[in-house]
């Protein structure tokens, strides 16, 4: 396992990160047997860092009974908190106190390592940090949680407007950002604004169901095509990706984490999976040799074409 700093928080993360969007298949009846064998995998394979939310169902239990018995000092633990009522009203320092409790107990540690803004709207940044600024800084006085980041809403940011907003403020000392290679846009606003002012910046989302299924990549392109979008134009018909595909890349998912570990202000990717055999092929993607130049040049000239608006990490 490779390991990199996560900004200033003299944190030094694995590059590819734990992450518990999968709900450790929950509504696939996953036990707690099957989740505690892979979150142990992963830490005896080197990964270090794991991320989760209590929006993803029972996941920060099922970590905690996952971790129960494991040194404190071999994981690095990430949650997060909704900070927005469905009415465009920010939740209260008391709501927010609880559910920094709540993952507290759930995940059975004192301490929360990085504590998040869930799917922080770029809008949502001023009344938020207005409405719990204080009492943010309260419960890391207390040993709450040790650094605060924010998490971007892959849903309704995607020209990623949000990050370069939150970082100049010093409040923050991570994001996690949407960084997928059919969708780089995260380069030209968010990363280097994390770059700059010294932020953490873990990827997610990086592969997602058109870099595993053929058929769902085929029809974002030929949308893509069909809108005009000068990109997609650029590649093949038939296996538009397979130029990707190399002995460190032998399938698009590896390219996807190959090529989010590319960018110098990346620290980790995450990477959700049920699978302790998708486990290992993940991890040897993202310790493989850098994504060459020329890949990366093309990906570039082809993605960063598309509309955004129309080409949303969450639909890939």
């Amino acid at each position: 396992m490779h390991y990199r700093p996560l900004g200033r928080t003299g944190l030094n993360v694995s590059v590819l990160g734990f992450g518990t969007g999968t709900r450790f298949g929950q509504k696939r009846n996953q036990t707690q047997a099957q989740a505690t064998l892979l979150v142990r995998t992963a830490l005896d394979l080197g990964v270090n860092y794991i991320d989760t939310a209590p929006m993803y169902l029972e996941a920060e239990a099922m970590l905690g009974g996952a971790l129960a018995g494991v040194p404190r000092k071999r994981y690095i633990v990430a949650t997060k908190f909704f900070p927005m009522h469905d009415g465009g009203v920010p939740i209260t320092p008391a709501e927010l106190r609880l559910s920094v409790e709540c993952s507290l107990r759930r995940l059975h540690v004192e301490t929360i390592d990085i504590l998040q803004l869930h799917g922080l709207r770029p809008h949502w940044l001023e009344p938020v940090m207005a409405a719990l600024g204080a009492e943010l800084e309260a419960l890391r006085a207390e040993g709450k949680y040790r650094f605060l980041g924010v998490a971007e809403t892959i849903v309704a940011d995607p020209r990623h407007e949000m990050v370069p907003r939150a970082a100049p403020t010093g409040r923050f000392a991570m994001a996690l950002v949407a960084y997928p290679l059919l969708s780089p846009w995260a380069e030209t606003t968010a990363l280097p604004a994390c770059a700059y002012h010294g932020l953490g910046a873990i990827a997610m989302v990086a592969v997602g169901r058109a870099l595993r299924a053929p058929a769902h990549l085929a029809r974002l392109l030929q949308a893509a095509r069909a809108r005009g979008e000068p990109g997609a134009s650029d590649l093949p018909a038939e296996n538009p990706l397979d130029w990707l595909l190399d002995g460190h890349a032998p399938t698009l998912a590896a390219a996807g984490y190959r090529f989010a570990v590319a960018h110098p202000a990346i620290a980790s990717v995450l990477a959700g999976t049920l699978s302790i055999d998708h486990l290992r092929a993940n991890i040897a993607a993202v310790c493989a040799p850098p994504m060459p130049a020329d890949q990366l040049s093309r990906l570039r000239q082809v993605f960063l074409r598309t509309d955004p608006e129309h080409w949303r990490p969450y639909d890939l």
